[in-house]
């Protein structure tokens, strides 16, 4: 770095109370002065604590252009210090104590784990520049002095990412893993199969991961980057890098129903013969080919063929993954399909099942125990428990269908991850049904983030029932919500509320200085090139009653701004009111008058908002020449339907195609 760390062109506050980290730590004292960050400061450390600092200081080196020294710590007095202790119980595994002074930073923690959140915390201490490599500007590379004592309430603080529905590939999640480190998430858990897809290479089952099970169908038109699979050489990539991260991951093969991949590739493992259509899809084709969301098959219950394949599949994903739990599924299995099977009407009756739900948990814990065999503990969506007296206890649940979930399991005696839909599905909207993002599944609750830092996973629960609550998990399902813009969107800032609640203690939480703090971590957000929801989402325009006829006639808008990549473009036509709905023939962009885009099809501006039907007011464009200089309009063709009292949102979405790097301006 050119010059002095200390040539500051921003000014940053000299009180430690006046910082803006995310989750709030748990106890905070001020002091005079400051520490400033030197070329010459060298990172010194203890046994357990050199490992953990390794991503801070090449993060550090990134930005500020200088490889800082790091050293055993001997008897020096100046610099930054990282210290383990096996004394320090009362940090527990994750706390950490941070002392700066004008001379020093010392940082103390029993476990490595709790250095590496120290280290974010001080990440997050310094300006956001440091989320950025190496510039011209010149940075105030300095930390108000104080001590901060600090530690979660929580051991799981997680976030579920559904890779199934639409794969990511290892840059998006490790990007991912960077953002949850800054913010002290600790659990990334992967939705590695469902109907759509299989995701991970199974050595023993080559076909699992064949094109047939992890390539979406041409006729669905998706975009390349949305189909693949994890080889096993990247989830070890994934895992050694989540580990450098203080984050465990959470394998998830959800079975016995999700599991369409798996019946395409091993029909004999399924209840019934119905296999059509014979490729996988995207979630929401599934109502213009099974009339509705679930699969008309399921792994069968009652093969031993299918225990024996689940034995292998989990033999393999327990040498991979080193977390404690594997997640086995078991959520939304309809019922129905073995009720019409003979078979397994006379195996229930060899058993002395009394009905299907007896059936499941005979599978739960058949599956339990393969687990159970490979040194891991399971766990399962909260479906499980329709027949708790016969589910081993052994097994975790994550709670999903509503508080009660949570109560049914804690009450039991089953440890117990909080993850209700409502407020903890963030593909769900978050302002209001008209808020300008890409639709959710038509859920009836508002995910707000205000509703979502306000959540107490233990309401209801008495102190020792309380103990069974390991956590809270934010889950982001990629049916509607594929592209990784849209994605941040609606995790951004919701997560960030989610990471707070599972660090502090509930009688520390402040809405209103969330927001303050949230405010300054949007430049946070912007330095890691992730997009945020800011009110009225994509929302660029509106129609009204005066600008429709009885005849198609031309409206547009100006998107220049909104216009910032090359990408792919969705232009959507959301009516809000009015009597009568509008109709669309043709979409266009313009690039200064002349159409360089359009997508021509006919469609309804009407009140459906769900997931049962093409979604025709809807128009696809792709922008592959960008020019910064140019002047960019949407021209719509429109007629009002029957009448010309009609009201609506026009939303208009770039999505570039290096989704890592490029974000929408402010």
């Amino acid at each position: 770095m050119a010059g002095s760390l200390c040539d500051a062109q921003e000014t940053y506050k000299d009180n430690l109370l006046l910082n803006n980290v995310i989750p709030k730590p748990l106890s905070i004292n001020r002091a005079d002065g400051r520490f400033e960050l030197k070329p010459t400061t060298t990172f010194y450390y203890t046994k357990d604590a050199q490992v953990p600092i390794g991503v801070f200081t090449e993060l550090l080196k990134g930005s500020t252009g200088i490889n800082f020294k790091t050293a055993p710590l001997k008897q020096e007095k100046q610099g930054i210090f990282f210290i383990t202790s096996d004394t320090l119980n009362s940090l527990g595994n994750e706390g950490y104590q941070l002392k700066i002074s004008t001379q020093s930073i010392r940082v103390y923690a029993r476990t490595a784990a709790g250095i590496f959140n120290a280290t974010q915390t001080l990440r997050q201490l310094f300006p956001a520049d440091i989320e950025t490599t190496i510039g011209k500007k010149k940075v105030n590379w300095s930390i108000p002095c104080g001590e901060i004592t600090d530690k979660p309430r929580y051991s799981w603080r997680g976030y579920m990412q559904d890779v199934s529905r639409t794969f990511y590939g290892v840059d998006v999640m490790k990007k991912y893993m960077d953002v949850m480190a800054l913010y002290k998430l600790n659990v990334m858990h992967l939705h590695l199969t469902d109907d759509q897809g299989w995701r991970i290479e199974i050595k023993k089952y080559p076909k699992l991961t064949s094109p047939q099970t992890t390539v979406f169908d041409a006729s669905s038109k998706q975009p390349a980057e949305r189909s693949g699979f994890y080889t096993q050489n990247q989830i070890r990539e994934l895992v050694k890098y989540a580990t450098a991260r203080n984050i465990k991951i959470i394998p998830e093969i959800d079975v016995p129903g999700h599991s369409w991949p798996t019946i395409l590739a091993y029909p004999e493992l399924g209840v019934n013969q119905n296999r059509k259509p014979e490729y996988v899809f995207p979630f929401l084709d599934s109502w213009s080919h099974w009339g509705n969301q679930f699969t008309p098959n399921t792994l069968d219950p009652t093969n031993e063929k299918v225990y024996s394949f689940l034995d292998d599949v989990f033999t393999e994903l327990a040498e991979l993954f080193p977390a404690e739990y594997i997640h086995f599924g078991g959520d939304e299995v309809r019922h129905v399909l073995w009720e019409k099977e003979p078979h397994v009407q006379a195996f229930m009756k060899e058993k002395s099942f009394k009905n299907t739900n007896e059936l499941q948990s005979y599978f739960a814990s058949r599956v339990s125990a393969i687990i159970k065999a490979k040194g891991k503990k399971p766990i399962g969506w909260n479906d499980i428990l329709s027949d708790k007296k016969n589910l081993t206890k052994e097994t975790a649940i994550m709670s999903w269908l509503g508080d009660e979930a949570i109560t049914d399991a804690a009450k039991n005696g089953f440890y117990a991850v909080a993850t209700p839909t409502d407020p903890f599905y963030f593909d769900i909207t978050q302002a209001d049904r008209n808020d300008g993002t890409m639709s959710d599944l038509a859920y009836g609750n508002i995910n707000s983030v205000e509703k979502v830092y306000n959540y107490e996973p233990e309401a209801g629960l008495s102190t020792e029932e309380g103990k069974f609550v390991l956590g809270v998990q934010g889950n982001q399902w990629t049916a509607i919500t594929q592209e990784l813009k849209d994605m941040n969107v609606q995790n951004f800032p919701r997560l960030l509320a989610l990471a707070e609640i599972g660090w502090i203690p509930k009688d520390n939480r402040n809405f209103d200085n969330f927001k303050d703090r949230l405010l300054i971590n949007r430049n946070r957000l912007e330095a890691l090139k992730i997009d945020y929801y800011k009110p009225g989402g994509y929302i660029t325009g509106k129609w009204k009653p005066e600008q429709l006829a009885n005849d198609y006639q031309n409206i547009e808008w100006d998107v220049t701004k909104k216009t910032y990549a090359n990408g792919r473009i969705i232009a959507g036509f959301y009516y809000t009111n009015g009597a009568n709905f509008m109709e669309i023939r043709k979409v266009e962009l313009l690039e200064n008058g002349k159409v360089v885009a359009q997508d021509e099809h006919n469609g309804i501006a009407d009140k459906f908002r769900g997931t049962h039907k093409t979604k025709s007011f809807l128009y696809h464009l792709q922008l592959n020449n960008y020019n910064p200089k140019a002047k960019y309009t949407l021209r719509a063709s429109v007629k009002g339907i029957n009448g010309t009292d009609s009201n609506g949102n026009f939303t208009y979405n770039l999505s570039p195609y290096d989704r890592l790097n490029g974000i929408e301006p402010r």
